[in-house]
């Protein structure tokens, strides 16, 4: 039954047909709750009748949804609406190859390319013991950059399913409809194997003989097996041989002999493994053997003519002039490998804002893993060195600080400040690992499926690759001044750890370099002030330095002793203000960075953004903008940028006036009602506090409060009257609560919300009557409000996952962030307080997360952090992943090993 523009199935929304196939017809829809476009194939009444065949489907279809892959199409699920069934997936704009073969032969170079990626997405499925068996050019698109996506991945078994299984419906050309059958069967003959053309089980080599048909096709234009029926075309594959002659004559020797072993009509004799193949189209198997010269053979000597009194004499010679005749003689050793170094432009990398390293390199150096924003929400990406674009890791959503398990199979990561968890880089449901109530800081995985994970309140600790009870390694040494162990890094076959002990908050209050030897628990500080070392295997640590260069030591990894002096190598690596470095390096020496302060590498704007999602750059010029806020006014914003906070006057454009200057890091800034006083955390003091200082920098910051015992004491809001501010703080051992304190003279102190799960972003509504805030007790971030101070008549106000919640100055709405997205909730007070349903204010490349980076003026209007620049506004660079091949040649010929 077709389907009309409008009709809604699930939350997707049909807005055309693209086309039909042999399981039914195909629609593009938008997904209303994530805001994107997908691919609705909507299964046929023959289909979906028969209750074992749809259940099998379903079936095969989470197996297929498990496939995360950046050449093949994803899954995203099955929908369905009364007695029609869906299956959802990703919408993937461009030609089929079938479109461009048709346009006549494709040039080797082309054809080669889009032939790798499409061995690259047959091995990677292959691996998952999962068979394509309806490979054809219809199901390959090429996308306007290159890039190739191969669609229908193993739907052909959850359509038609092997002999044996019980179904009885072993027909490989089998259609769903009579109307479709022609049409599929000759477009699906023409590329069956001659053993699934007899009906017998298949197995991956099929997709081998599909592979070697469409790399013909390709090369020679036209089709290798036709005919005028489903059966000629049949016949045609069991019987005939192609035409070799199509071929072009320039077509390397390798490729000719790949095509020939892929087309083997004895699937005993064809190449089995697609890896193989890939391998052989790469040159992998070139070599170049020179033939023997013969000689004819020596005339045979008595045993009294044989020169053995010679011999003699030459052993001697040898040995008198060993030296001498080696010198001559000897072989030139190669040359060290070239020191390579490129940029990659990942358009959606490090816009998550999170307080972590934004991107990670497998041990191989072959793959890069690198946070950024996915539809609406944090998403780890994956990316091969060898590959132009990347794709987001299924599974991966809400992702942020990816790291690799050591043989590269799975990929680390946080959902939140506390909870660990990993992910197959082939994708699927992601695994909980353990939870930190101290908050994660660094997390490696040792070859022994250990992860070592650092604590931004506490000591080390230690959690199994698959999960687990955490173990604390180490304890802080509070009479030091010790306030966390930080971004710990594996002596891969040392048994130690490298990591980074930090005194007070952030870089500026002091950090130093340690070692933890885990065989004896031992701790020894290393005397070198830095952040996020690494270990490797030239015997250097390397790690980054105050002033945001990336340095190498050499470093005994037996005595764990620095046995020589720093030198800096790479100048202008993010650096977050808590250490979090934005760079790592492989195994075999491959390094990754991304340039910029604090990560990423990309600046950031103030803007106004109306109601409509209408922007307007704030004057003042692109910087690292962190915590805006309006003044009461609306007449001036303060931030916090790098380690000071910030205002200006927006009726003087462009005027800045720095409020702090102290070395400590100072931010979180918030206006005071009479807007005459900035009101910011910082740890002068000696512990996390709060200050007071005049908005215009004059005179000296007046301390208001301190807690003892707390990782952090952010203020948020002063209540209507001005009598009581409320903050959000972390104790030792507990999770992320908020409180008030008086701002009479005695600052009495009061816990307001205070219980396990993770709770913040306190606001206070205009009437002073009601608080939201944000909690993690479902597992997510989600707002609630409740009746403020008691807490009590509580009610959610997030569907789906919610932060950083803002009152309206007139109190009717709440807003809030979820991902991107702004979203709006109606709020009306009388009799009680009643919330309607969220609906989406606009969307936008803003700063988003859960610490409030947004706020709301008096008119109305919103003042965001804008990635990169404004639209009208001269687009400064976009943020770019760096990448050194071979970086071990310069560390060995820039700081040499005494």
């Amino acid at each position: 039954m077709a389907l009309e523009t409008g009709t809604r199935i699930g939350i997707y929304e049909v807005t055309g047909k693209l086309g039909e196939g042999g399981m039914g017809e195909v629609y593009r829809a938008h997904d209303t709750t994530l805001d994107r476009d997908v691919a609705l194939k909507v299964l046929s009444e023959a289909f979906t009748a028969d209750p074992d065949r749809l259940a099998r489907f379903q079936r095969e279809a989470k197996v297929l949804a498990s496939l995360n892959h950046p050449n093949i199409g994803g899954i995203y699920g099955l929908e369905s609406a009364g007695e029609t069934q869906a299956l959802v997936l990703e919408l993937i704009e461009g030609p089929t190859l079938a479109d461009r073969i048709a346009e006549g032969p494709i040039p080797v170079e082309e054809a080669l390319a889009i032939a790798t990626q499409m061995a690259d997405a047959l091995e990677a499925a292959h691996e998952e013991g999962i068979v394509h068996r309806d490979l054809k050019p219809a199901n390959v698109k090429v996308r306007p950059d290159g890039t190739v996506k191969v669609l229908d991945f193993g739907l052909a078994k959850a359509v038609n399913p092997e002999v044996g299984d019980g179904s009885g419906a072993d027909n490989p050309t089998i259609s769903l409809t009579g109307a479709t059958q022609m049409g599929m069967v000759v477009g699906t003959a023409a590329y069956m194997a001659p053993e699934q053309a007899k009906g017998k089980p298949v197995d991956k080599r099929a997709d081998i003989w599909a592979f070697g048909v469409v790399l013909l096709e390709m090369l020679g234009g036209k089709r290798v097996f036709d005919g005028e029926t489903p059966s000629e075309t049949l016949a045609a594959v069991m019987m005939k041989d192609p035409s070799w002659e199509v071929l072009p004559t320039d077509l390397p020797a390798t490729l000719d002999n790949v095509l020939h072993r892929c087309l083997e009509k004895d699937p005993r004799k064809r190449v089995r493994d697609i890896g193989d193949v890939r391998l052989a189209m790469e040159g992998a198997f070139e070599t170049t053997v020179e033939a023997p010269i013969e000689q004819a053979p020596a005339p045979t000597l008595k045993l009294w003519q044989q020169p053995i009194p010679l011999a003699v004499v030459a052993a001697a010679l040898l040995v008198v002039g060993g030296l001498v005749t080696w010198t001559a003689i000897r072989p030139e050793l190669p040359p060290p490998p070239d020191l390579i170094r490129f940029g990659i432009l990942p358009t959606d990398f490090g816009t998550t804002g999170s307080g972590a390293r934004d991107l990670a390199i497998s041990s191989d150096g072959t793959q890069i893993a690198y946070a950024g924003q996915g539809e609406g929400n944090p998403q780890i990406h994956l990316r091969s060195v060898n590959q132009f674009v990347g794709a987001p890791l299924r599974g991966g959503s809400g992702a942020v600080a990816p790291f690799f398990s050591p043989d590269g199979q799975w990929v680390g990561f946080q959902n939140s400040f506390t909870n660990l968890l990993k992910v197959s880089i082939l994708g699927g449901p992601p695994v909980a690992l353990a939870e930190f109530p101290g908050g994660i800081a660094g997390a490696s995985w040792g070859r022994d499926d250990q992860i070592i994970v650092g604590n931004n309140g506490g000591g080390l600790m230690r959690v199994p690759g698959g999960g687990g009870e955490p173990e604390v390694l180490t304890t802080l040494d509070v009479e030091k001044g010790e306030s966390a162990h930080r971004w710990p890094s594996v002596i891969s076959g040392r048994d130690a750890v490298v990591f980074t002990i930090a005194t007070g908050i952030g870089r500026a209050g002091g950090a130093e370099l340690a070692v933890l030897d885990l065989s004896s628990s031992e701790v020894r500080p290393l005397g070198i002030a830095g952040f996020s070392a690494q270990y490797v295997s030239t015997g250097h640590l390397v790690y980054a330095a105050e002033d945001n260069s990336i340095r190498a030591v050499p470093f005994d990894g037996a005595s764990f002793e620095v046995i020589g002096n720093p030198v800096p190598l790479i100048e202008d690596v993010g650096v977050r203000p808590n250490g979090a470095a934005n760079y790592h390096v492989s195994d075999n020496g491959r390094l990754v960075y991304a340039s910029g302060r604090q990560g990423g590498g990309q600046v950031s704007s103030l803007v106004w953004v109306d109601r409509s999602g209408g922007e307007e750059p704030v004057p003042v010029e692109p910087s690292n903008y962190v915590w805006a806020r309006v003044s009461p006014d609306g007449g001036s914003v303060t931030w916090q940028e790098d380690s000071d906070v910030w205002v200006s006057d927006l009726l003087r454009p462009g005027a800045r006036i720095k409020v702090t200057v102290d070395p400590s890091q100072d931010g979180q800034p918030l206006w005071t009602l009479d807007g005459q006083h900035i009101v910011f955390q910082s740890a002068r003091a000696g512990q996390p506090g709060l200050f007071r200082k005049a908005a215009d920098g004059t005179g000296e910051a007046e301390q208001i409060l301190t807690v003892d015992g707390t990782a952090y004491l952010f203020p948020y809001q002063f209540t209507p009257d001005g009598e009581t501010l409320v903050v959000a703080l972390r104790m030792p051992g507990t999770s992320d609560d908020f409180g008030m304190v008086s701002m009479g003279e005695d600052q009495n102190w009061q816990s307001v919300l205070h219980t396990e799960a993770r709770e913040g972003n306190p606001a206070i509504s205009p009437d002073g009557e009601w608080v939201a805030y944000r909690s993690h007790e479902t597992g997510q971030p989600e707002v609630y409000v409740a009746a403020f101070p008691t807490m009590q008549q509580r009610q959610p106000v997030s569907i789906g996952g919610g932060w950083s919640p803002v009152w309206s100055p007139d109190g009717t709405e709440l807003f809030y962030q979820n991902g991107r997205r702004m979203m709006r909730v109606p709020v009306t007070n009388e009799p009680s307080l009643t919330l309607g349903t969220p609906e989406l204010l606009f969307e936008g490349p803003y700063a988003s997360g859960v610490m409030r980076n947004y706020d709301v003026a008096p008119d109305g209007r919103f003042l965001m952090v804008r990635s990169g620049t404004p639209s009208g506004v001269e687009d400064s660079a976009p943020p770019q992943i760096n990448v050194v091949l071979n970086w071990f040649e310069e560390i060995k010929q820039r700081v040499p090993v005494p």
